[in-house]
């Protein structure tokens, strides 16, 4: 097993990406601590690490508060002993808006989430993994850091900070340790996806364009996502980091 021993905080672990994510990890040996606004998925999400022999907890956390990531990355080291890595995943979409009809008020929640969030759950773990002996960060950027199609001002402009910031820390804690990634996904096949598309006024043309701009012809899968958060959390990546790996299909490739 990949993680056998070693302690993991993940956000927004109670669906999509950061679910799948978890349950990989657990199954890889991993202690899993889960933080999410999302009560009863991070509750179920727990369940079924315990359902499969695993070990988890969850925190009630929403990211954009700097006390509940301390808290969360807390937990981790009092529950379970220490910190190995953590996957800084939580975040939300933009609505597709105009750029210049983006209010005030959602510009600030969506950095809140995708940018300061991130911020926070690094600045937290880093003491943590520094008290351990070094580890690992995986920060979720997005195809939007690279390709856009617009409409997503605050979201692209969030996570193509995600990407600055992520190798700023590498470089800044490398002979101390502490590998510093992200990944980028393309279109995946998550809750937020479904809801944005169920937003349009014709959701199966939306789906169908996801897939045209992505050269594999489909979207991805949670699972996949969570192989290559994995990849990165582990040994396997000893020698990587600062990177931002993309897993879109193709798209930026056109």
């Amino acid at each position: 097993m990949r993680l056998s021993g070693k302690v993991a905080v993940i956000t927004g672990a109670g669906n999509g990406m950061g679910r799948s994510t978890a349950l990989l990890f657990a199954r890889e040996g991993a202690a899993v601590v889960i933080g999410d606004v999302d009560m009863a998925g991070g509750r179920s999400a727990v369940a079924e690490i315990e359902a499969a022999g695993g070990r988890a907890t969850f925190m009630r956390c929403d990211v954009s508060k700097e006390a509940d990531v301390s808290a969360l990355v807390a937990t981790a080291e009092e529950r379970y002993g220490k910190l190995d890595t953590i996957f800084n995943n939580a975040g939300i979409e933009q609505p597709v808006t105009p750029s210049d009809q983006v209010t005030e008020e959602l510009f600030d929640r969506v950095i809140g989430i995708n940018l300061k969030g991130t911020f926070f759950g690094c600045k937290h773990a880093i003491p943590a993994l520094l008290r351990n002996g070094g580890g690992t960060i995986v920060n979720n950027s997005s195809v939007s850091a690279f390709a856009n199609v617009g409409g997503n001002i605050s979201y692209a402009a969030s996570k193509g900070a995600v990407m600055s910031l992520t190798r700023v820390l590498a470089i800044e804690y490398a002979r101390r340790n502490i590998r510093v990634n992200a990944i980028n996904p393309g279109v995946i096949d998550t809750d937020m996806n479904r809801r944005n598309a169920k937003l349009a006024a014709d959701p199966a043309a939306v789906e169908e364009k996801w897939r045209a701009i992505t050269p594999l012809g489909r979207m991805g899968t949670g699972d996949e996502i969570a192989q290559t958060v994995l990849y990165l959390a582990s040994d396997q990546s000893s020698f990587v980091t600062g990177i931002g790996l993309l897993i879109d299909g193709g798209r930026v490739a056109t």
